[in-house]
């Protein structure tokens, strides 16, 4: 053949969309213009779509996402038919940990001199910006250029801390290892690296629809991550996913049952295809034995199965599903604390506002008593994000209004007393999960309970389990603010657990920090126009290395944190533990690890939803401290109670730092 000419030699050399073109000018219109290919302009027709997704997943369906596993909520995006949706390569950076939270999104563009300069930059920067949309419910997910570049470390993640988000994952690589794990961020990560990521690439881009590790992610999708990878589950189909992935969970528990007890290969009963159990299988027959419905390829000839439909147990003649089988006289509306702006504690307004309804498995409780916490102030004020409006509070107590059939399975029924923490307690009524519940034993004021949910429970774990058993019964233990509300509970329960305490308080505060029986107590100035306790006004390390004859103590329980650090680490001795729980004075700061290694320490940075892990571990902790109230064992203090029409008055009290005890609100 004749050598190509120049021209040609060109085309070749050109993608293979531009020698297709080329052929095309010349065979079918020799004389056609640049113009001839120029773009359509009728409609919108190149128009970027919206990122976020238009379904908004509500915190209860988060929630229960959250409690599935990822192979599940895989295997319920599979039988739908959807793209796989695991984050290629993020694992987690430490054992356990496990994220859960609607997405918020970061893009990273490679590096190039005019993307460093024309992106914006300082706070406004597009991390920065996500950064500040971020709050529990929230897993920032970060697409990076490439596996080995840092999409960030210690400096930058700092305040990813401070807004305590509910988790990271990149498919990069973070820097600072041991500060990130030491942060409490649940981090996902395809790797660790050294590097700097400003050298390799750029974030460009907030809150836009991205890809990271193959999958699609939008704002607001649902992020869930354990120890088996990370998962995407889009916010449009997120409630047929849960449907599906648990109704096939509740099939494996049987035939995992069944296999242990028959001892016969899976093959028997698993695996097996969704909408496609064949009624006369030996799965089918196992399955109807246990009472489970199921869609059959004979009740379904097409094998079509839909959002939820895979299992369903056989409910009671007459229970009609989600039918509310007893219940007591309830309005359409109820008095609530609602804050519709964040800011400061004048914004909770008092209104009315719809009686939540119940899905089967909760009950609806007519609330008595709402506690109120610090961690309600960082929710009303912005510090902590959460959507707006919502009723504030996450501590209740009262009396059953109305059950369902699963709760009825657990042994509730309209009257009993019960007290519980989720989600939006300023209000006559909230709609309760029947697991959350703890029963009040009679003798057990209904306010004392209340009291017991969130600073009573945190104390228990704080003083039986946090600490690791690094301490036995005997040795010294340090628990700041003894005066205060949580810290005056693990007090009385260290004292009973069998320990030496020995306690701060403030001058104001000595008299209720003497009746917690502590051993010791050092008595501090007041911080000017405050009652908090001025830790600079006594060298609190020289008295405790006094009372423990120079060894220092084996655990040290902080609520108050930034203050208090220092002050924490050098009072402890040899092989103790530093527990940091709180913030009343700030944040604790960032913190080598190198520092602990004078007296080989441990620290650790826990929080109540890890040591309540399953019902039976909240009702072991919860009837322990019932027992104790009941035996005259443990004195609660209730401060103050206010009206829910007094809502602001109640933070405003409790963060100037007046509180004796627990202050609550009565409903």
């Amino acid at each position: 053949p004749a050598p190509p000419t120049g021209h040609q030699k060109k085309m070749l050399r050109a993608p293979l969309s531009r020698q297709l073109l080329g052929r095309f000018a010349s065979a079918a219109a020799p004389v056609a213009t640049r113009a001839a290919f120029a773009r359509p302009t009728f409609g919108n027709r190149f128009k970027t779509g919206p990122s976020a997704s238009p379904t908004t997943i509500s915190d209860e369906l988060l929630g229960k996402l959250g409690k599935l596993s990822t192979q599940a909520l895989v295997d319920g995006l599979w039988v739908m038919g959807w793209p796989p949706a695991q984050i290629e390569g993020a694992r987690s950076l430490a054992k356990g940990m496990k994220c859960v939270g609607r997405a918020v999104t970061v893009r990273f563009v490679p590096a190039r001199p005019d993307i460093a300069t024309d992106k914006p930059g300082g706070e406004i920067s597009p991390e920065y910006e996500a950064f500040e949309l971020c709050g529990p419910d929230s897993v920032i997910v970060m697409a990076s250029v490439g596996p080995w570049e840092s999409v960030g470390g210690d400096i930058k993640f700092l305040r990813l801390m401070q807004r305590q988000v509910g988790g990271l994952v990149t498919d990069g690589s973070v820097r600072d290892t041991d500060t990130m794990i030491g942060y409490g961020i649940p981090t996902f990560s395809y790797s660790t690296t050294a590097k700097q990521g400003p050298a390799a690439m750029q974030p460009w881009e907030c809150n836009g629809v991205i890809s990271c590790g193959g999958v699609t992610v939008r704002p607001g999708d649902a992020i869930i991550g354990d120890q088996d990878g990370v998962v995407v589950v889009p916010a449009a189909v997120a409630q047929q996913v849960y449907d599906i992935a648990h109704s096939r969970e509740e099939i494996e528990e049987i035939v995992k049952t069944q296999l242990e007890t028959e001892k016969c290969p899976p093959g028997k009963y698993y695996p097996f295809m969704s909408g496609k159990i064949k009624a006369d299988s030996p799965l089918g027959k196992l399955l109807t034995s246990k009472g489970v419905k199921f869609y059959s390829t004979s009740s379904c000839p097409s094998g079509h199965v839909g959002a939820g439909s895979l299992a369903r147990r056989a409910l009671p003649v007459g229970s009609m599903g989600l039918q509310r089988r007893h219940m007591s006289s309830v309005p359409a509306t109820m008095k609530a604390a609602v804050i519709e702006k964040t800011g400061p504690a004048e914004t909770m307004e008092v209104k009315d506002w719809p009686v939540p309804k119940i899905a089967d498995g909760q009950v609806l409780v007519k609330n008595e008593y709402a506690g109120i916490n610090f961690i309600d102030t960082y929710h009303r004020s912005g510090l902590y994000a959460r959507d707006l409006p919502f009723v504030g509070g996450q501590e209740g107590g009262g009396t059953i209004a109305q059950v369902t059939p699963k709760a009825e399975e657990l042994g509730f029924k309209v009257g009993d007393k019960v007290a519980y923490s989720i989600l939006q307690t300023y209000a006559e009524y909230a709609a309760v999960p029947a697991a959350k519940l703890q029963p009040i034993p009679d003798g057990v004021g209904i306010d004392v309970a209340t009291a017991c949910v969130v600073q009573g429970m945190t104390a228990h774990y704080l003083t039986t389990d946090a600490h690791a058993q690094l301490i036995k019964p005997g040795e010294w233990m340090l628990i700041h603010g003894v005066g205060g509300g949580t810290c005056q509970w693990a007090a009385q329960m260290a004292k009973e657990l069998g320990y030496k305490v020995i306690g701060t308080t403030s001058k104001g505060k000595e008299a209720v920090g003497r009746a917690t029986g502590v051993d010791e107590l050092i008595v501090l100035d007041e911080a000017p126009g405050t009652s908090f306790e001025d830790y600079t006004s006594v060298d609190v390390t020289k008295k405790v290395l006094e009372i423990t004859g120079g060894e220092g103590v084996k655990c040290v329980i902080d609520g108050i944190g930034k203050a208090t650090m220092d002050i924490s680490i050098d009072s402890l001795a040899r092989r103790g533990i530093f527990v940091s729980f709180g913030n009343a004075s700030g944040a604790v700061p960032p913190f080598p690890v190198l520092r602990l290694i004078g007296k080989s320490a441990f620290v650790t940075r826990p929080k109540l939803l890890d040591y309540t892990e399953n019902r039976g571990e909240m009702l072991r902790r919860s009837n322990q401290i019932m027992g104790w109230i009941k035996d005259g064992k443990l004195k609660v203090s209730i401060d103050k109670t206010f009206s829910l029409d007094q809502a602001a008055d109640g933070h405003k009290y409790l963060e100037a730092g007046k509180s004796t005890g627990k202050v609550l609100y009565k409903i």
